[in-house]
């Protein structure tokens, strides 16, 4: 089954390129909401999920669970599957690089980031069991680094082309005020990448 991951900076069109990607392969585009979205779902009951799909049947809905049998069968077969979701998840698995920025200075700062570390990682690694997707950040590309079954993609692109782009996205006033932008985003991105995995987020992995 297939599996591709896409890491890069703010306005280098890695969101684009995924779903340009998906689409031509006939794969699911897995970006940071929609992987909240399918966190918040799999804490729920398999009865509720069953519910939900046959109401609304979402990409969302049919990952949640297809995870949810995994963590059962694990379960089951006493491996002691990871409740690793809970309330609020959504929200936490939702936030932007920035959100992050600064270094945790409590230790309940640093659970709730060592949460968000674990809590995406464990997502990714069962998204990618499922297989067929695209995975659009949140260091995919770094937690599974270990499996030869996966494409990984850096996405990289000038400086002015990334301001143009992310001036357009974001509907700001200037150029400059877009580069500001970029510079906060890449710190905050590399430092994140830094406490999370040792490495950058355009280290080849």
């Amino acid at each position: 089954m297939s599996v591709i991951t896409i890491e890069g900076r703010l306005g280098a069109g890695g969101p684009d390129l995924g779903r340009i990607v998906a689409k031509e392969l006939g794969l699911d585009f897995i970006d940071r909401l929609m992987l909240a979205d399918i966190a918040k779902r799999v804490g729920s009951t398999m009865n509720a999920l069953s519910d939900q799909e046959r109401r609304v049947p979402t990409l969302a809905n049919r990952f949640a669970q297809s995870i949810q049998r995994m963590l059962h069968r694990s379960a089951v077969a006493g491996m002691g599957g990871d409740p690793y979701f809970g309330p609020g998840i959504e929200h936490l698995l939702a936030r932007p690089y920035t959100d992050m920025e600064e270094p945790p200075h409590t230790s309940a700062e640093e659970i709730d980031e060592q949460h968000f570390i674990d809590t995406a990682s464990e997502v990714i690694k069962d998204l990618a069991e499922i297989g067929n997707v695209v995975l659009l950040g949140r260091g995919g590309a770094a937690i599974l680094h270990d499996s030869i079954s996966v494409l990984r993609v850096g996405v990289i692109a000038k400086l002015e082309d990334r301001a143009a782009r992310v001036q357009q996205q974001m509907r700001l006033k200037s150029v400059e005020e877009a580069k500001l932008t970029i510079e906060h985003a890449d710190l905050a991105q590399h430092r994140y990448f830094e406490r999370a995995f040792e490495s950058s987020p355009i280290d080849p992995f």
